[in-house]
């Protein structure tokens, strides 16, 4: 998966999965008469402009563009992914690079919010400012949310700490985990049951606890349990470390932390263990963790590693970071 600025090439594409969200998404949430003002307002010829202006974006899956998002100065705009491929995190992936172009210039993002995407936008940190009226057809007025986030505040919350882990934090840790497929996508095969509970989890690590060669850690903001990951050396060899079970509270996903606590964990790595190499594998289907471990510096390697989960095969995808 990648994102990139769209071409003029790309432009009848973009038209296409706007369309196609639109008409397959929003009956679900407005009347027919609304629907088609939307279909009718991202029209060919505006997103042509916004191409053309230098300010859209597309995000390619095995290279095919499967969404789309658009900024106009501190406005974010047209942020669409195709229905078959919504809540797999590509919205909060496109979200992500468009404030980060944003926050070049801008200390706030604003954006006017549909109803199918007002929880995405609460959950990366939006906040409603103001409400709109559109008339999008004679006698049908529709009322929106006016959003805003204050993206210096998000860059300048505390400074996340990394601290060994106690038992306690799996009374935490273990309420972030919402499904079967979230369990195995961080933990693959390793536990036998769902749901885990907190003594399940001791269970995993008691045995290691007291060795030299594990070392579970909880990333903290503040007093708040936020994440965690184990670092370990596999197999003896200490130039190199293996991250594992990384996970960050569900509720704040989105918002940095699990690039800042991947961040102190590579720090830890080179500097106090003194690792020459730090390796992880992430599932082919978990893009918002893949593109997590890019933004901190991690590659693929040539490693591809299978699993049995949930009655499928995963493929999961070998990455690692040297030290400079």
């Amino acid at each position: 998966m990648e994102i990139r600025l769209a071409t003029m090439e790309d432009a009848k594409r973009i038209y296409e999965i706007v369309q196609e969200t639109i008409r397959t998404i929003y009956p679900r949430y407005y009347l027919p008469q609304i629907v088609d003002g939307f279909s009718k307002f991202h029209n060919q010829d505006v997103i042509n402009q916004d191409i053309a202006n230098g300010d859209s974006y597309v995000l390619l899956e095995n290279g095919k563009i499967v969404g789309t998002g658009t900024k106009n100065e501190n406005h974010i705009v047209r942020v669409y992914v195709l229905p078959e491929c919504q809540g797999k995190g590509y919205g909060t992936f496109i979200m992500n690079q468009l404030e980060q172009e944003i926050g070049k210039k801008y200390k706030t993002a604003e954006l006017d919010a549909s109803l199918p995407a007002c929880r995405l936008y609460y959950k990366l940190g939006y906040q409603t400012k103001d409400h709109g009226e559109w008339e999008c057809a004679k006698g049908v007025t529709q009322i929106y949310e006016i959003m805003e986030k204050d993206l210096a505040k998000n860059g300048t919350r505390n400074k996340l700490r990394l601290r060994p882990y106690k038992s306690d934090d799996a009374k935490v840790i273990t309420t972030w985990i919402h499904s079967e497929e979230d369990q195995r996508k961080w933990s693959a095969d390793r536990y036998e049951q769902y749901p885990i509970t907190p003594e399940d989890m001791q269970e995993q690590y008691r045995s290691v606890l007291s060795a030299d060669d594990f070392f579970p850690m909880t990333a903290l903001d503040g007093d708040k349990i936020v994440g965690h990951l184990i670092l370990r050396y596999p197999d003896g060899d200490k130039d190199t470390i293996r991250f594992g079970f990384v996970i960050v509270d569900d509720t704040i996903r989105g918002k940095g932390y699990g690039k800042e606590m991947l961040q102190l964990a590579i720090q830890y790595a080179f500097e106090i263990l003194k690792a020459k190499k730090i390796t992880l594998g992430v599932f082919e289907n978990n893009p918002e963790a893949y593109y997590c471990y890019k933004a901190v510096g991690f590659e693929e390697n040539e490693e591809i590693l299978y699993f049995e989960c949930m009655g499928e095969q995963w493929k999961c995808i070998e990455m690692e970071i040297g030290r400079n």
